[in-house]
């Protein structure tokens, strides 16, 4: 089977992982894979290089010259299936593929209803193209359903999955973790994994943490990740003292390391879906604090294995962040439902190649 993948951006994110987990998982399974990208090839890109993948960068200034690049490939490539995900890219192959007989099928791995009412027409003009709609969280399918009018047997919902062999609790690695980055085994330490972008909100979580510092100056944040709003971040940094106690590590491959060696994850997003960073702090079991956004309720039950916060409540974040520092049995047992969480979390790889080979031959099953 031949699948040509579109994306609009291979930089460090979330969707982006999925797509080379996804691909790899297809090109070992000696399928015949092509990915586009409507940006620069960014890390992943090289990552999926390296694993013997092709990719191909269509970048231009021009929406028009993109739309030509991805309609010239499909037709050079002649692939199966054309799978698009993230919204430009999704947009712009939907163009590329019109009056075509394409099998489109379409991942958003985005908060659609935080795009512009214009964008949202266009999307609801434009989702006519697709062959199936794969919705990677609850909440997307249902906005996908009941706001922008798509037919209910054109949307599948497969949440995100991660790697659980990559993933997972590992007692010795986290005490070799803290001993090699200096922190005492009875240090309490805050994990973030997410771009440093507004969408993600780190400023709200310095904030908090600030409040909670003041506190506790024995308090640590751990802030995995990188992007436009490091400067500012480290601005804020500078100026409220916590230049020793806020570590701003960038971006980072060993993050299983980072989740090991923390005891409480942390997401203050203003837009999710079903983040990844998320599943893989449950897996690694610890409780997490997250913002009324996506899926992350269905995940994160409050007062079971963590918390729950409307997105920039600073004060609640705070009170939060500080229940969890001052009560070890707490971070325990939140803990431990984490775990249990996780174990809901479904291989959804088989599924995707199942996915395929139903559209190709046309007869897909919602059942399989």
């Amino acid at each position: 089977m031949k699948i040509l993948y579109v994306i609009s951006s291979t930089q460090t994110g979330g969707a982006e992982k999925a797509l080379s987990v996804l691909a790899n998982a297809m090109h070992k399974t000696g399928n015949k894979i092509k990915v586009l990208c409507i940006k620069p090839l960014g890390k992943v890109a090289c990552e999926m290089e390296k694993e013997g993948i092709e990719i191909k960068s269509i970048y231009s200034k021009l929406p028009g010259k993109i739309i030509k690049h991805i309609h010239e490939e499909i037709k050079k490539f002649q692939p199966d299936i054309v799978h698009a995900m993230l919204f430009r890219a999704i947009e712009y192959t939907r163009m590329a593929c019109a009056g075509s007989k394409t099998k489109l099928v379409v991942t958003p791995h985005f908060d659609l209803s935080k795009k512009s009412f214009l964008l949202r027409l266009a999307d609801r003009f434009l989702k006519v193209q697709d062959t199936l709609a794969i919705a990677e969280s609850f909440s997307t399918a249902e906005y996908l359903i009941k706001q922008q009018g798509y037919a209910k047997d054109k949307v599948f919902l497969l949440p995100n999955s991660i790697d659980k062999t990559e993933f997972y609790k590992d007692i010795s690695l986290r005490e070799q973790e803290r001993a090699q980055n200096g922190f005492h085994v009875k240090t309490v330490v805050f994990l973030c994994v997410a771009r440093l972008a507004g969408v993600k909100d780190p400023m709200t979580l310095l904030q908090a943490f600030r409040n909670l510092w003041l506190r506790h100056p024995d308090a640590r944040l751990i802030y995995v990740g990188e992007g436009e709003e490091r400067k500012r971040l480290e601005q804020y940094i500078e100026t409220s003292g916590l230049k020793n106690s806020v570590i701003l590590v960038g971006e980072q491959d060993r993050i299983n390391d980072y989740l090991n060696m923390a005891d409480v994850f942390v997401l203050p997003s203003l837009e999710e879906s079903l983040p990844l960073a998320l599943l893989e702090a449950l897996q690694v079991g610890l409780p997490c604090v997250v913002s009324n956004v996506g899926d992350m309720p269905r995940w994160v039950e409050h007062g079971k294995n963590g918390y729950v916060f409307n997105p920039q409540d600073i004060t609640l974040l705070s009170c939060f962040l500080n229940i969890l520092f001052e009560n070890e049995e707490v971070r325990r047992q939140m803990g431990e439902k984490s775990l249990e969480k996780a174990a809901q979390i479904e291989d959804n790889l088989t599924h995707y190649q199942q996915i395929y080979q139903q559209l190709v031959s046309g007869k897909f099953s919602r059942e399989n």
